[in-house]
């Protein structure tokens, strides 16, 4: 793990604190200070017509989130689901062969059974293992580049990595033929961007989320300025190398204290840029944005990167106050600080985790089916996961946009959710439709499973890292998930061999 080279970067990478209220401090004067697109928020950006919609195959019986929590408990203590007893059929073989007959004798009557083939272990019976893959100082979001299979890895301190600098993301083989990862063949990263100089660092700030353009010729980067304030730009690729000279400004967000920036990015299937931002920090939504739609802070963002006019970003048709009544960019909002956010590439269904305040950490799904609940609720500071909070705005009613976690956990297991993935690889078929996540505090992994009607069940995994270093997953262009420790390590999530 090497936890030696590791001291200021895990002190560097507490993104997740989750009660802390540290005011933003003043900016250097003479710091580098973005310049801001001008088409950027001046006024409302146009609302654009979404791009052709990249299919994604629906699943009915598992895309629908209940209709109340599962894991509510009247006294306030949140349900934890055990592990899902899964025993499933072993599938032994039959050994039966055919008969051998002498020549010009009659045959046997005895018929043959052709071999059946092994089931696969069900999920109760494989163990798990992270086998390195790369080291990297503090790493904190890997990506693979569409279209080329490539890996590229962020840093908390604003470097990109690329893990595959001789093309494609295949392991070295082993002697068998099957893929070679950890001592076996780990790759050595080539830097190939660093805007460290623009990113400030310390509390909850840093290069904070990364994600390619879905034809993989543009690289988008979240981060805090030297401002602490957050910003999204975009430059494009030049074979392996992002053009960090020809860098634009899509994005800037204006942050009153440190914690809480939130900065996740991904591309939804339907060809949009969506970003998370938590609620302005501090504690106790202190600048009250958890349920005001007219700011970013405390949202899920969804906005068209490459507008028709080539300047600035587009509102999306569908965005649900593009019409008045909040801020056009929003998608949904009563975030506090949604720590790591993906989209099922199967079924389309878009995972949400938001780190909690006090006592309960919340995962929620917004499924594809339902066209990602549009300006959903997700409850902060009303509730955090599905106890209430606060209700003075309110009074005290439970508001109808509302959409409540489908899981939740006490802080009694661990203090700040890591959110991950839906596992859709192929090296690991009993883990198919797994929501893979973690806690940054414990540094424990396990796997959520839904069942037809919505409910949520934890697994084990089994597999852990440091504690206080569980910063993000990382899903490959094949699927396959990864693990990113601020301890310097970039893992992969394998079936242990017998």
């Amino acid at each position: 793990m090497r936890l030696a080279r590791a001291g200021a970067t895990v002190a560097a990478a507490v993104l997740l604190v989750t009660a802390c209220a540290i005011p933003s401090g003043d900016a250097d004067g003479s710091a580098f200070v973005e310049q801001v697109d001008p088409a950027f928020a001046v006024t409302a950006p146009p609302v654009t017509a979404p791009p052709a919609l990249r299919t994604v195959p629906l699943l009915s019986t598992t895309s629908q989130p209940p209709t109340t929590a599962t894991s509510a408990h009247p006294t306030g203590s949140t349900d934890v689901a055990g592990n899902v007893e899964n025993t499933g059929s072993t599938g032994s073989t039959d050994s039966a062969g055919n008969t051998e007959t002498a020549p010009g004798s009659a045959p046997s009557t005895q018929t043959s059974a052709a071999p059946a083939a092994d089931a696969e272990p069900s999920l109760a019976e494989i163990r798990f293992e992270l086998v390195p893959v790369a080291h990297i100082e503090a790493p904190i979001a890997l990506v693979a580049r569409p279209g080329t299979g490539q890996r590229y890895v962020a840093t908390l301190t604003g470097q990109v990595w690329l893990l595959d600098p001789d093309g494609g993301g295949e392991a070295a083989q082993g002697p068998g033929g099957e893929a070679d990862f950890g001592a076996r063949g780990e790759v050595t990263p080539e830097l190939v961007a660093d805007i460290g100089s623009r990113v400030s660092q310390g509390c909850e700030n840093g290069l904070l989320g990364m994600a390619f353009s879905p034809a993989g010729t543009q690289l988008y980067l979240s981060y805090t300025d030297t401002s602490a304030n957050s910003r999204i730009v975009v430059m494009p690729m030049v074979g392996d190398t992002p053009q960090t000279d020809r860098r634009r400004v899509l994005l800037a967000l204006d942050q009153p204290a440190c914690n809480h920036n939130g900065g996740d990015l991904a591309f939804g299937p339907d060809g949009n840029l969506w970003a998370g931002f938590g609620d302005g920090g501090g504690a106790n939504d202190r600048f009250g944005h958890g349920q005001d739609r007219s700011t970013l802070l405390g949202t899920m963002v969804r906005i068209d990167p490459d507008p028709p006019s080539g300047r600035g970003y587009g509102i999306p048709v569908g965005n649900p106050f593009a019409s008045g009544g909040g801020a056009p960019e929003v998608w949904a909002y009563g975030a506090r600080n949604p720590w790591r956010f993906s989209f099922d590439r199967l079924t389309g269904d878009l995972w949400i985790a938001d780190v909690g305040q006090n006592r309960i950490e919340e995962i929620h799904v917004l499924p594809a089916a339902d066209g990602w609940t549009p300006g959903a609720n997700l409850g902060w500071p009303l509730f955090e996961g599905n106890e209430r909070f606060s209700g003075s705005n309110t009074g005290g009613e439970t508001p109808g946009d509302l959409v409540f976690p489908v899981y939740t956990y006490g802080h009694d297991e661990g203090c700040s959710v890591t959110g991950g993935y839906v596992y859709r690889g192929s090296a690991i078929a009993a883990l198919a439709g797994t929501y893979v996540f973690g806690d940054y505090c414990t540094g424990e992994i396990w796997g959520l499973v839904r069942g037809p009607d919505g409910t949520a069940e934890r697994i084990d995994v089994g597999v852990s890292v440091p504690r206080n270093t569980l910063v993000s997953f990382g899903e490959d262009a094949d699927g396959e998930l990864y693990v990113l420790s601020a301890a310097g390590t970039v893992l992969r999530l394998e079936s242990a061999h017998p």
